[in-house]
């Protein structure tokens, strides 16, 4: 009489959702150590002069500025100057700046050379928090 021989194995069915289990996990794994690695390059550094003035006086120009912090990271030490030509002055310090946050500074500066109507350069400088990483932009204002 013949016997029956023993069947070891899966069905199917358990084995196709064994398989999309362990697909499913190791799509996740992936996905989050991808997620890591694009993270640590998603950080952007970032500040803008938002508005700036720049006020003809007898003997030198009055200069207001208005700094945001635009990007995903503290900016620390942010300074602003002002610039015609050659000449470079410092107009004042912000300090730091939080992600969204918005400074101002005003300062009378000697620039030589300038007079009404000419443009000068307003540049707010710093350094991105935890990196050594210089944050800069610049704007040109008309001297009134």
């Amino acid at each position: 009489m013949p016997t029956k021989a023993k069947r070891l194995g899966l069905s199917a069915p358990v084995a196709t959702i064994i398989l999309v289990v362990v697909a499913v996990a190791i799509a996740m794994l992936v996905g989050t150590l991808t997620q890591a690695k694009v993270g640590a390059f998603a950080r952007s550094e970032s500040i803008k002069v938002i508005e700036a003035s720049a006020y003809y006086q007898p003997n030198g120009i009055y200069v207001v500025a208005k700094v945001k912090n635009d990007g995903s990271v503290d900016v620390n030490n942010v300074a602003v100057s002002a610039m015609f030509g050659t000449s470079t002055a410092s107009v004042g310090t912000i300090g730091t700046l939080r992600v969204g946050a918005e400074g101002a500074v005003s300062g009378f500066v000697s620039l030589s050379g300038v007079g009404r109507g000419d443009m000068i350069v307003v540049e707010a400088t710093g350094m991105a928090a935890g990196t050594s990483s210089p944050v800069r932009h610049a704007t040109s204002v008309p001297v009134v």
